[in-house]
């Protein structure tokens, strides 16, 4: 946006020689919207449920008026031999692609450094230049875009190094990249506003910005595609879904399961594993694995289950949990992905690493299927309040706010 400064006539003579010269036009608001290197890739849209969310954040922008760009890099370019090699080789490129006049910017920190600082030094004041019939000044009064990032994980530092010991446990080995924190940090530190999934996101945030930058729009789910099951499947099946075993703690979940062994065999309940396959050896209960499963199958998954346990060790959000409550699964997860539900109407919190609370939330809940039958009726009622149409509303809503 453009704006006419009008003067008037100068009082002083030393400065007759001054002009101003701006113009006013009315365009069409623009906004760039750099999701990351995933966000086009045909494999992830196929598998990963996240992908919705950053299709709510396109619409809700054009809803509200926007013209748009989303950068598309090739993956040729990226450098895929580190975190920060990837980071910043998609950043860059999408640096390069970023058009002029621009009113609105979104994407996350980490993948946005070099876009918001290139955003930034295009918006300096004109200085004074000379012209041969004396010093003219060009002033423009540029209204600089509204920069906002938007965080799905925990902003914790001890939370990265208890991830470090876990991988190191098992052998794996985990990027505890300074430079990744100082590209992330700084890149919140430049924005106008951060737009959070859960008040756990924004409390670990506010470590790093003031409090009232950050705002919270909580994630849904389609209760029309995840739904009950009409029959109540066989036995004590307990569901674990996640693309990363070792940071949504499954071996935590598999070292309860494996607990319950001496307390009687109408006890063990069947494990269904959905979004990873493990090697697991003589753990004396049964197993089912799915590894990766196209989106639209897993309604199906968890209709065939009674419980749904995700003991993450980091999460902001867990999409999982509340598809689970929408399919008429207790959850049992972490305090953070607990945001979603009441402890112990609509889903039971646990602790990190707290593999006696895992196992005793199972017993109860085997041992009790009246008490679950009532839980898993909480948990879809409180799922179906949760919906992407609110998501998209509170987006809208923290765009218009901090735009005005």
């Amino acid at each position: 946006m453009k704006a006419i400064f009008s003067p008037g006539p100068s009082p002083d003579p030393t400065i007759e020689n001054i002009s101003y010269e701006s113009q006013i036009k009315e365009e069409e608001m623009k906004a760039i919207f750099s999701p990351g290197p995933s966000y086009h890739d045909p494999e992830v849209r196929k598998y990963a449920g996240w992908v919705r969310i950053l299709d709510l954040y396109r619409e809700g922008l054009e809803e509200l008026g926007y013209e748009v760009f989303i950068p598309k890099v090739d993956p040729s370019l990226i450098d895929q031999s580190s975190t920060v090699s990837k980071i910043l080789s998609y950043d860059v490129v999408a640096a390069s692609q970023i058009p002029t006049d621009v009113d609105l910017f979104l994407g996350p920190p980490g993948y946005s450094l070099a876009q918001i600082m290139m955003l930034k030094d295009r918006h300096w004041p004109t200085l004074p230049y000379s012209e041969d019939d004396g010093v003219t000044m060009k002033i423009h009064i540029p209204t600089p875009p509204k920069i906002f990032t938007y965080v799905w994980n925990n902003q914790d530092w001890w939370r990265d190094q208890q991830l470090a010991e876990e991988y190191k446990r098992f052998g794996r080995p985990y990027d505890l990249s300074l430079t990744w924190r100082w590209i992330n940090e700084t890149a919140l530190k430049l924005c106008d506003h951060v737009i959070a999934c859960s008040p756990w996101v924004k409390k670990t945030h506010a470590k790093i910005v003031p409090e009232n930058k950050i705002s919270i729009s909580f994630w849904g789910v389609d209760s029309q595609m995840f739904t009950p099951a009409e029959v109540e499947p066989p036995g004590f099946r307990v569901l674990f879904v996640g693309g990363d075993p070792i940071r949504k703690g499954l071996g935590y979940l598999i070292d309860a399961l494996f607990g319950m062994n001496p307390l009687a065999t109408q006890l063990l309940p069947e494990l269904w594993i959905a979004g990873c396959e493990v090697e697991l050896r003589d753990i004396g209960f049964p197993v089912k694995q799915f590894g990766m499963v196209p989106f639209a199958q897993m309604p199906e998954i968890y209709r065939q289950c009674h419980v749904l346990c995700i003991p993450t060790l980091e999460d902001g959000i867990a999409l999982a949990i509340q598809e689970g409550m929408a399919s008429g699964l207790v959850p049992i997860t972490s305090p953070e992905t607990a945001e979603v539900f009441e402890d112990g109407k609509s889903g039971i919190k646990v602790g990190y690493r707290d593999v006696d609370g895992i196992r005793n939330a199972l017993v109860m809940l085997k041992e009790n299927p009246e008490k679950r039958r009532e839980m898993a009726r909480e948990a879809r009622v409180l799922a179906e309040q949760q919906t992407w149409a609110e998501t998209k509303r509170q987006f809208k809503e923290i765009i218009k706010e901090v735009d005005e």
